[in-house]
């Protein structure tokens, strides 16, 4: 984009600059200030306009009344002739989290609800069997902890909870167990109905499972128990215990109407939970075995590509579970409490009864309703705490896992400043790390293995010991996980949230085929969609009929995701670029990291698309050695990509990098290679203060 004609001569040359943030930095107007304060102050001949203006711009078909959102534009000029007018596209309120330790908690939690989204991205249903297989088993699982499992855990706390905290009067002197029953559960599906009304109003469609299996759940029990079907149904659920202390001839115990049982609803339901968390888990060992075989696979043929996606995705629906089921059991905490000492207060029961029969203690004493409890059984409550410690501590050893990791990485960084190119490539990975992946799915299977070996071990003293200080300990690591939460681990739950949102389609919630007017969006991506809709917004009414000889695109972190989407599908003439010549400058960019490695929609094997190929003028992409997002982007056939590492800085604060202005400042006056020329092979390393190559872009 030089001033400098064919003839070199000087003439007024018009630059767009479309700024596009990421993870960080995300008030409206501060990328596009300080990258070009930055040009201004570090590279010759700049001058800055001393003010920005502010444009709000209406969302016309999201809603109506319209969503707005904010453009900054801001003015340029070099002493070369060469205009710029930067504009910037914000989305960072569509995915944004509110600040704080126990909100990025919160947001984990909801990231994890949709990992299933990331699952199915990863995995190529096209590509093998294997593939084909594992997305339909991991698919299934994620579907019972967010849908089934989460809404009958639900229904069943607060049955538990109601009778486990109301006075006893209530039982025997207003209302019988099933009445209460079916009053919970009719009370529940009625909210279900009402969530759910408020979430298709709203489309935030990432409860749609669990609130919609929420009244399904709800209006069953409902029924069943209206009917006098549940008590019956629920003698039927095998009992817990295996192994020695199983016995051959265990009878259920039976539930007459009555006061008594309530232990019957609650046991019994509880125990199909249980039961559906040993199903999860057969699907999750049988999908590692499939790993296994595929890595047995790999040993013989060479090709490795598989094995990351393959086991990623089984470690996403193994964090789902342990979060879930951590964030579960933290909510009925007290429940379990009031359910074991209800537990040992039975033990009691048969010594007061004696003495009230022999009046001793009269029947309407406190101690005499102290013991008129609900016959509540020890196994399941068992198994609850033990699964929560389990996964509390798999989460706290990932977490200090990551820390170690983090530390490693910087003083990796530290030693290998002389080599920044080698050093990036040798750097161990923060996201989707083999090492984190092994452990979590070697973690789960202990877990899995220990919940069905545990009636063997409770004959060990030692075992028993050991496990009643697990809990206590679990509840203190639950209280404390929140500190671990400081601004980078924020970044990545951000960036988590952004990386879902991405991929987020309504036909993976299976909700969505109950209601026609969502099934009829389900193969569309939304979210994506919502964005990129900005961006074209932003296009035609600041860039499109502005006559520019050249535009440029600035994106960092997640924004380069979005602008390599536009480019890649609306090519080859642009037309909300007024067919100028685009190019990009991408830095902290997770294009190759993370999705030409994990997403098959972003493979780099695949031909360049046409658009990219046919008119992208320059693509240089700047990582800093440690960023544990963004790093070295793989040229696709056909295309050249100028990848160029920086010293150590992390994620966040390119904008103000004197590297990123003297990138900028090579592709405005000219001085890059043409992007659809393949580099030459060996490439030299090349760091960002080296100069670049040539190329004049056509004066107007």
């Amino acid at each position: 984009m030089s001033a400098d004609g064919p003839s070199g001569g000087r003439g007024r040359v018009r630059v767009g600059l479309v700024v596009v943030h990421g993870v960080g930095e995300t008030e409206p107007g501060y990328c596009v200030n300080a990258v070009l304060d930055t040009l201004a102050q570090t590279r010759p001949g700049y001058t800055v306009s001393p003010a920005n203006e502010y444009n709000r711009m209406p969302e016309v078909e999201v809603a109506n009344p319209p969503p707005v959102f904010p453009v900054i534009r801001r003015g340029a000029a070099h002493n070369s002739g060469i205009e710029i007018e930067a504009v910037e596209l914000h989305w960072a309120d569509l995915t944004e989290g509110t600040p704080g330790r126990v909100n990025t908690l919160l947001q984990l939690f909801r990231v994890i609800f949709e990992s299933h989204h990331l699952v199915d991205a990863m995995l190529d249903r096209s590509r093998d069997v294997t593939s084909w297989i594992l997305r339909k088993i991991l698919w299934v699982a994620g579907w019972l902890i967010r849908g089934p499992s989460a809404a009958l855990t639900i229904v069943t706390s607060a049955i538990c909870a109601l009778f486990l905290f109301e006075p006893v009067t209530v039982t025997t002197e207003v209302m019988d167990v099933r009445s209460q029953v079916l009053i919970v559960t009719g009370v529940i599906f009625v909210c279900a109905l009402y969530l759910f009304y408020r979430i298709s109003r709203k489309q935030d469609y990432s409860w749609y499972d669990t609130v919609f299996w929420l009244a399904v759940a709800a209006l069953s029990v409902f029924v069943l128990t209206f009917n006098n079907m549940l008590l019956p149904l629920l003698k039927h659920v095998p009992e817990l215990k295996l192994g020695p202390q199983r016995l051959v001839s265990a009878q259920v115990p039976d539930c007459p109407p009555g006061v008594s049982n309530a232990a019957c609803y609650i046991d019994g339901l509880y125990k199909v939970i249980i039961w559906g968390w040993r199903f999860w888990g057969a699907l999750l060992v049988f999908s590692t075995v499939l790993l296994v075989l595929s890595w047995i696979r790999a040993r013989f043929t060479g090709d490795r590509s598989r094995l990351s996606t393959i086991s990623t995705s089984i470690a996403i629906l193994i964090m789902q579970f342990m979060l879930w089921t951590t964030v579960v059991v933290s909510v009925i905490y007290p429940v379990l409490n009031r359910a074991e000492a209800i537990s040992i207060l039975k033990e009691a029961q048969p010594v007061i009864q004696h003495a009230v029969d022999a009046h001793q203690i009269a029947p309407d004493s406190p101690i005499a309703k102290l013991v008129q409890v609900p016959n509540i059984e020890l196994d399941w409550i068992g198994r609850f705490k033990f699964i929560y410690a389990s996964a509390a501590f798999t989460v706290l050893m990932l977490i200090l896992a990551g820390i170690l990791l983090i530390e490693l990485r910087q003083w990796r960084a530290r030693r290998g400043q002389s080599d920044l190119e080698s050093t990036s490539r040798n750097m161990p990975r923060l996201l989707f790390n083999p090492f984190l992946v092994g452990l979590l799915i070697f973690a789960f299977l202990v877990v899995f293995a220990l919940v069905f070996i545990q009636p063997y071990l409770d004959r060990n003293q030692m075992f028993v010991t050991l496990r009643g200080y697990i809990l206590p300990v679990a509840a203190v690591v639950a209280l404390i996980l929140p500190f671990f939460f400081g601004r980078r681990v924020a970044n990545v739950v951000q960036f988590a949230r952004e990386l879902i949102d991405h991929h987020y389609q309504p036909r993976q919630e299976t909700a969505a085929y109950f209601i026609p007017s969502v099934f009829r969006i389900r193969m569309r991506r939304l979210r994506r969609e919502r964005i990129q809709g900005r961006l074209n917004l932003v296009l035609e009414h600041f860039v499109q009929n502005q006559g520019y000889d050249g535009v440029v695109f600035l994106a960092h972190s997640q924004g380069s995701v979005i602008v390599y989407d536009y480019l890649r599908d609306n090519g080859p003439h642009y037309t909300r670029l007024g067919d100028a010549a685009p190019a990009l400058l991408t830095f902290g960019s997770p294009l190759g990291s993370i999705y030409q490695k994990y997403f098959h929609e972003y493979a780099a094997s695949k031909a360049v698309p046409l658009g990219i190929a046919a008119k992208l003028k320059c693509w240089i992409n700047l990582y800093r050695v440690d960023d544990y997002i963004g790093g070295r982007i793989s040229p696709p056939p056909g295309l050249r990509v100028d990848n160029h590492v920086m010293a150590m800085g992390g994620h966040t604060g390119y904008w103000t990098e004197p590297d990123v202005a003297e990138a900028l400042d090579a592709i405005l006056t000219g001085k890059v290679a043409d992007a659809t020329k393949p580099p030459p092979l060996p490439p030299p390393p090349m760091t960002p203060s080296v100069s670049y190559a040539v190329r004049a872009m056509p004066r107007a």
